[in-house]
């Protein structure tokens, strides 16, 4: 019991001493990462450093992407319903992807309708300066699928990405 009494009148003698230790902890901890922060979004509003790449809209308020997949470059559509990054069969075999019949055979609901399409990866996939390695892709056959598109298996390995004003501004 006596222990007990002397734990409360130990936290008694020592609440009132709490509130400003945790005001100066927090205080320190703020002025550590304020720096970092302040420079992160200078760098970003002024497009320098880091790997940030803008897309502006085009006329019908699409973004569409220079990208380049394996070495090659192609205007993708940069889709924020996709799941995957989609490419059409003879572009994936462009970029040295090839796949036999019987890798068709996922089920995939699209605007069209549903079609099937094969699992992919895609080695090396790049937008300006921001690159990424081993992206999952769906392949669908041509007719299934007119323009690539970009999908989340691509924008959710971002750090963040953001549109406003007409512009996509992706950063790594």
């Amino acid at each position: 019991m006596w222990r007990f009494l002397v734990i409360l009148l130990v936290c008694v003698a020592i609440a009132p001493f709490l509130p400003g230790v945790i005001e100066s902890g927090l205080k320190r901890l703020a002025d550590r990462e304020a720096p970092s922060a302040v420079s992160e979004s200078a760098s970003e509003a002024e497009g320098g450093g880091g790997r940030t790449h803008r897309i502006s809209a085009d006329p019908q308020g699409h973004f569409i992407a220079e990208v380049r997949l394996n070495g090659r470059f192609v205007e993708m559509l940069v889709d924020t319903g996709a799941t995957l990054t989609a490419l059409p069969r003879s572009l994936a075999e462009d970029i040295g992807i090839f796949l036999q019949e019987a890798d068709f055979k996922y089920p995939v609901h699209t605007a069209n309708g549903t079609a099937l399409g094969a699992k992919a990866t895609i080695d090396r996939l790049s937008i300006g300066d921001i690159r990424f390695t081993n992206v999952n892709a769906l392949v669908m056959k041509d007719q299934s699928l007119g323009n690539p598109l970009l999908g989340m298996s691509v924008l959710n390995k971002l750090r963040k990405f953001d549109m406003s004003e007409g512009t996509l501004v992706l950063i790594q």
